[in-house]
C-alpha cells in the first residue's frame, strides 16, 4: 500500500553534493542564521543585540563564529559606520528566502482539513465489511472530503508490522487481539453468524442445529490455504462446524450467489446476510451454536499515528458505522 506521501521506490545513497552540504552544515551553528540576517539588515552589532534582546558581547561572539564559518568578515568598519563585504551583500537575498522556507518547514502543520486536502486511505478488510462501509464512507466523503481517495483491499495480516503497509485493518476483535501491543483499536459494531439459504429451498427449517447444518450441502468462507483452524475460528467463530464443505471461497458475496442458485447453505455474519437477502433470493436461517458472536473493530499500527488525516478518518469510521442499518 502507498498512502498519499509514500512510494515504494528504493532507498538511494545521498548524492556527492548532498554529502558535502551535510559536512558543511555540521560546521555551522544554524541558530546563528537569524542573527546573521539581522546583521546584514542593520549593519550594526548594537542594533542587532537590541532586536534579539541580547548583549553586545553575545552578538560579537556570534559574528566571530559566522566569520569563521563563512571565511568572510561580513561587516567591516568604515569610519563611524560599518559596511557589508561583497560576499555579505550577496547573502542577504538568499538568506531571507532560506529563513522563510525554514520557518514554513518547521512550523507545525495545522489541523487536517478534509474539505481541501487530498489523502489516500487504504483499508484492509473482508469484502462484506467493504460492502457495508464503502457506500456510506464514499457518500460522506463526496459531501465533506471530495479529494479523499478510499482503497479497500485484502492483504495477509499477522502482526503490527503488517499493519504499517496499510492505514487500517477492519476485522473480528478476537483476531485483532492477536496482532500485538503496538496497535490502536476502535470498536465498530457487534455481529453474529447466521445461515443463509435460497428462498426457494423450503427444506431448510427456520432454525438449524449444528448436526442439521452439517448434514446439508454447504459452502464455506476460507480466507487462505495457509490459515490454521485456530486463526480461521478467530475470523469466523462458526468455522469448526464447516468440516466438509462442497465449495470454499474467500469472498462472502460469492457465497450468497452460490446459495441463491443451488441447494447449498452457508454461514455468514448477520449484517451481510441482510444485504445478501436484499440482493439475492435468500432467506436468513438461525443457527443454534453457542459461539457465534462477532465484534468488529478497526485496527492500525501506532507507528502510523502521525500520518496526515488518520485521526479524522477514525472519527469518520465511527460516523459511518452509526449510519449502518
Amino acid at each position: 500500500m502507498a498512502t498519499m506521501a509514500e512510494t515504494n521506490e528504493p532507498m538511494t545513497a545521498p548524492m556527492t553534493g548532498e554529502r558535502e552540504l551535510a559536512a558543511r552544515l555540521r560546521k555551522v551553528n544554524l541558530d546563528l542564521l537569524p542573527v546573521l540576517h539581522e546583521l546584514l539588515r542593520t549593519r550594526s552589532v548594537t542594533r542587532t543585540a537590541q532586536s534579539f534582546n541580547m548583549t553586545q558581547p553575545a552578538v560579537s561572539r556570534a559574528l566571530r563564529q559566522l566569520r569563521g564559518a563563512l571565511d568572510d568578515q561580513i561587516l567591516v568598519s568604515s569610519g563611524r559606520n560599518a559596511r557589508l563585504t561583497d560576499r555579505a551583500e550577496t547573502l542577504a537575498g538568499p538568506l531571507a528566502r532560506t529563513l522563510g522556507e525554514l520557518d514554513l518547514l518547521l512550523t507545525p502543520a495545522g489541523p487536517f482539513d478534509p474539505a481541501t486536502e487530498a489523502v489516500h486511505f487504504v483499508i484492509n478488510t473482508a469484502d462484506y465489511v467493504a460492502q457495508l462501509l464503502a457506500p456510506v464512507l464514499t457518500g460522506i466523503c463526496a459531501r465533506e472530503a471530495p479529494h479523499v481517495v478510499l482503497e479497500f483491499t485484502w492483504l495477509p495480516t499477522r502482526n503490527a508490522d503488517d499493519l504499517t503497509v496499510v492505514d487500517f485493518m477492519i476485522g473480528p476483535r478476537a483476531f485483532g487481539q492477536t496482532l500485538g501491543k503496538r496497535i490502536g483499536s476502535l470498536p465498530l459494531w457487534r455481529d453474529e453468524m447466521v445461515c443463509v439459504a435460497s428462498a426457494a429451498n423450503r427444506a431448510v427449517p427456520a432454525r438449524l442445529t449444528p448436526a442439521q447444518f452439517q448434514a446439508m450441502r454447504y459452502v464455506a468462507f476460507r480466507r487462505g490455504l495457509r490459515m490454521s483452524q485456530d486463526v480461521q475460528t478467530l475470523v469466523q467463530p462458526t468455522s469448526p462446524l464447516e468440516i466438509a464443505p462442497v465449495c470454499t471461497v474467500p469472498n462472502f458475496l460469492v457465497l450468497g450467489a452460490i446459495v441463491a442458485q443451488s441447494d447449498c447453505v452457508a454461514l455468514v455474519p448477520r449484517k451481510v446476510a441482510r444485504a445478501l437477502a436484499r440482493a439475492e433470493r435468500l432467506r436468513i436461517v438461525e443457527i443454534a451454536y453457542p459461539r457465534k458472536q462477532l465484534h468488529i473493530d478497526a485496527y492500525w499500527s501506532l507507528a502510523t499515528n502521525g500520518r496526515r488525516g488518520r485521526a479524522w478518518f477514525r472519527e469518520l469510521l465511527a460516523r459511518a458505522v452509526a449510519e449502518l442499518p
